[in-house]
């Protein structure tokens, strides 16, 4: 079968990154409104983070199923799937705004979209792209959802200045008609695969889940990765409050928005770094430098000091915190054992691991860490364990 590469592949990256986007705006428009949640409907703060951290939390049930059905049925109706309930969700978020139960019913039902269109990142791109290029392409989605992200998060604070139950209502149909918008796009835009492959491909044949995923872990290292991704979604959920609980204002959203914005750039650039240093050398890196920016940070906000210098290390730490994301989930879906038959499988299991952090970590923090001196220490030893992990990979 002769092979080429079509250029109709970046429009699957561009409408793909679009979609992904527009999840991760509809789910951190909810971090700077967290606080007037829990006064509004006299909630305690714990209780306020499952807003955001059972979006992961259903993740964790749906990614395995999600992985199932891109190895038998192609990834672009999982992505369907996903962008459904995404718009589904957040699309009738605007008109629950009542009560705490309501609004918590919105976050279930977009909750269950996640795991669809994550977990068929990797191998989307791997249908239109060489292996060895993949990287690329990954990276673009991922950083398509922390731009998303710091979008959410900056805009938010900026459309409600006052809080009322009206600007409220306006902020979320803002970002509710971003996720109708992405849904049909999708349908009516990507394909899943081209006529012909991007590159030769050995016989699939079709594996049953129990043996897809004994294939995945023969490597030692399938372990590890899942919970670098752990660490990395549950401690950005983490952070993304906390920098509104420490910043209230206007300032905190420009400061917590600018720091996803990062997590953007560096999971877009993470890629093109590790294929000329190796992923191993970038990861440690980009995570050493996290720790340090971290350590600056939180040190800087002693101080009476003006606002834009936090946001440039804010900025900082997140391009070098969130290098290593796409970098695991590439590395998870290329070691030995992985094939396009078990490749769904391969990344479900990260993309689940990865988001039991995003539900557990945010709910978790404010229970054992209360004050924000606990909290900085808490991101603090994440970050180290996170080096440890990259540090006892057997990769180059």
């Amino acid at each position: 079968m002769e092979q080429k590469l079509y250029g109709y592949r970046w429009a699957v990256v561009g409408i793909f990154w679009f979609v992904i986007f527009a999840y991760g705006a509809n789910w951190f428009a909810l971090s700077p409104m967290l606080k007037t949640f829990e006064t509004q409907f006299s909630v305690p703060d714990w209780e306020a983070h499952l807003l955001i951290s059972l979006i992961g939390m259903f993740v964790i049930f749906f990614a395995w199923p999600a992985g199932s059905l891109i190895d038998k049925k192609g990834p672009k109706l999982s992505i369907s799937i996903g962008a459904l309930f995404m718009a589904l969700g957040f699309g009738i978020r605007p008109w629950l705004l009542n009560s705490f139960e309501s609004l918590l019913l919105s976050s279930v039902i977009a909750g269950i979209g996640l795991a669809w269109i994550l977990v068929a990142l990797g191998p989307q791109m791997f249908r239109w792209f060489p292996a060895k290029h993949a990287g690329l392409p990954i990276g673009i989605g991922a950083s398509g959802l922390f731009i998303g992200f710091g979008t959410g998060s900056l805009l938010m604070p900026l459309l409600t200045p006052d809080k009322s139950t009206a600007q409220i209502f306006n902020g979320f149909l803002t970002f509710a008609i971003l996720a109708v918008i992405a849904f049909f796009l999708w349908l009516i835009i990507a394909k899943d695969h081209p006529a012909t492959p991007p590159e030769e491909r050995v016989k699939v044949e079709k594996m049953k889940f129990a043996q897809g995923m004994k294939q995945v872990l023969s490597s030692r290292n399938a372990y590890f990765y899942p919970f670098i991704g752990f660490l990395i979604v549950g401690i950005t959920l983490v952070i993304s409050a906390f920098i509104h609980a420490l910043y209230p204002s206007k300032e905190g959203g420009y400061i917590a928005g600018v720091l996803l914005y990062g997590c953007a750039i560096g999971a877009f650039i993470a890629p093109f770094m590790a294929k000329k240093y190796g992923v191993k050398k970038v990861t440690l890196t980009a995570v050493g430098g996290a720790l340090l920016f971290w350590l600056i940070l939180f040190g800087l906000y002693q101080y009476d000091i003006t606002w834009l210098l936090l946001v440039l290390v804010a900025f900082l730490f997140g391009a070098c915190f969130q290098a290593s994301w796409p970098l695991a989930l590439y590395s998870q879906e290329t070691e030995k054992g992985v094939t396009e038959a078990n490749v769904g499988i391969a990344a479900s299991l990260y993309i689940s691991i990865s988001n039991i952090g995003a539900a557990v970590l945010p709910v978790i923090f404010p229970i054992l860490s209360p004050t924000q001196i606990a909290t900085f220490i808490a991101v603090l030893a994440g970050l180290i364990i996170c080096i440890l992990l990259w540090a006892i990979t057997k990769k180059t």
